[in-house]
């Protein structure tokens, strides 16, 4: 399943990036990697984007369509 599909409050942990084009490079920079666990803490309405907070604590924005190149798994 992918990022943008996570329901606001859940946590899930980075399963792998789509590296079909140089859109992962964009995530990597911000310390998107796989194995690591987000919680998502809000979505913009209207395909708004999605606001992250990452394990190390530091909270960030993704586009949707960036989003959707996150393939997670659910985190228990």
């Amino acid at each position: 399943m992918s990022l943008d599909a996570i329901e606001v409050g859940q946590s899930v942990k980075i399963h792998s990036l789509d590296e079909s084009n140089d859109d992962h490079k964009y995530l990597l920079s911000l310390g998107v990697l796989p194995g690591d666990v987000l919680k998502v803490t809000a979505k913009g309405t209207f395909g708004g984007p999605i606001s992250c907070k990452h394990e190390n604590q530091s909270f960030f924005a993704l586009r949707r369509d960036y989003a959707k190149k996150v393939i997670v798994t659910e985190v228990q």
